[in-house]
């Protein structure tokens, strides 16, 4: 899932451009999809061949092991919007396809979609797809280094909710890391004025760029949030980064993709809420949350931890005559 490039940046090659601006939209979820499509005649087409992952009737979409199209993307799996919910009911896991990609102002869609050959119903993990944390999954004790230059560990949050989202602070497109960012900020303030969650919540954005994200550089990027948390957030909310070497277990784990593509990273979404178990509560593969909802995981997440810990309620035995 991508970033959509608001903005301009340092361009090297014309096919690396497409690519982003398509993964921009689309890498985990088409919100993008909801919006009216270009004119036919703005649209550009490109074909695609590939094997069908998964299908997500609610969001409209099919994720797909795609192979390389020449002077546009890299071979990628990647989720996209399909507007014919008949095309998407008739499809299955491990189907292999032909379509045509899309893409026009507002995103990228497949349409055209035929199936070559009738898949087993499963398919195989392509590489670079991660798995996806399931509530109640124990969250394994991750090492850290956060603003400080102090080695976290995952495991001390451990007694208090923690929302966790990866980010990296180089992340030019406003939607993606930007946006996670603020609402995280919206977050650490809202519970600023809401002393029964306040002590009890703790915010993490981890980076997936450690070449770049020092401390010194995380803790900068704070600061930029000053004005919304109302000061020095890092009593609640911390930035780290994931050490090179455990990247990839943590990404796995989180179900985040990430690569290197010139001087961005083409990455998709993920926003976890663990609870103060250490167990995850919820899975966000996407942006499209609103700080609302995480609070009221949090607030949810607080409650079935205080009834576990309660335990079941039982009534005294009454002796009889």
């Amino acid at each position: 899932m991508l970033p959509v490039p608001r903005k301009s940046f340092r361009q090297r090659h014309k096919s690396e451009i497409l690519f982003v601006l398509l993964l921009a939209v689309f890498v985990v979820v088409p919100v993008a999809c909801k919006k009216a499509s270009a004119p036919q005649d703005q649209a550009k087409r490109y074909h695609l061949v590939g094997k069908v992952i998964s299908i997500d009737q609610q969001q409209s979409s099919v994720m797909i092991d795609g192979q390389e199209i020449p002077g546009f993307m890299a071979a990628m799996a990647m989720p996209y919007p399909v507007h014919d919910a008949k095309t998407l009911s008739s499809l299955g896991p491990g189907d292999e396809i032909t379509a045509d990609v899309v893409v026009t102002g507002d995103g990228a869609y497949l349409e055209n979609i035929v199936v070559t050959k009738k898949g087993t119903g499963s398919t195989a993990q392509p590489p670079g797809m991660s798995h996806q944390p399931q509530p109640g999954e124990r969250v394994p004790d991750f090492a850290l280094v956060n603003q400080d230059g102090r080695k976290i560990a995952l495991n001390s949050f451990q007694g208090k909710v923690l929302l966790v989202t990866f980010i990296y602070t180089r992340c030019p497109f406003p939607d993606f890391c930007p946006l996670v960012s603020k609402n995280f900020s919206q977050i650490y303030a809202t519970l600023r004025g809401n002393p029964a969650l306040e002590s009890k919540v703790r915010l993490l954005s981890a980076s997936f760029d450690p070449e770049h994200d020092t401390p010194a550089v995380l803790k900068h990027y704070a600061a930029t949030f000053s004005q919304t948390t109302g000061g020095d957030p890092f009593d609640r909310w911390e930035f780290a980064t994931v050490p090179a070497k455990e990247l990839p277990k943590v990404a796995d784990f989180f179900g985040l993709y990430y690569k290197s593509s010139a001087d961005q990273i083409v990455h998709s979404m993920s926003t976890t809420v663990i609870s103060p178990s250490g167990t995850v509560f919820k899975w966000y593969p996407d942006n499209d949350w609103k700080p609302a909802d995480l609070i009221e995981d949090a607030t949810q997440a607080l409650q079935q931890e205080n009834q576990h810990n309660a335990g079941p309620h039982t009534t005294p035995s009454v002796p009889t005559a």
